[in-house]
């Protein structure tokens, strides 16, 4: 079941639409957004304001990712989030919020 949960993870990562996902790697990349252990992004403080509209499509779009794996997968879409997180950091563990 974990294969079959982490590639469920890997296809809501892709979910996000490659504009979306180049803005996203850029505002990591910049600092202006981190990602949190629950599996949606923040924006760091001062870059509120900029990255709000990103955060919130980023972050609406894996809740709907979320809830839809936990749903094939009789799980809580809030483990399903942190699940996310736990194989994000384990790839890249400098986007996270310190």
């Amino acid at each position: 079941m974990m294969k079959k949960f982490a590639l469920l993870l890997g296809l809501a990562i892709i979910a996000i639409s490659p504009a979306n996902a180049t803005d996203l790697a850029s505002a990591l990349s910049t600092g202006k957004v981190c990602e949190m252990p629950n599996g949606y992004i923040q924006a760091t403080p001062g870059n509120e304001a900029e990255m709000a509209g990103l955060v919130a499509e980023v972050n609406n779009k894996r809740a709907s990712v979320y809830a839809e794996i936990a749903a094939k997968e009789g799980l809580n879409p809030a483990a399903v989030g942190v699940e996310s997180a736990r194989q994000e950091r384990a790839a890249n563990p400098g986007k996270f919020c310190r």
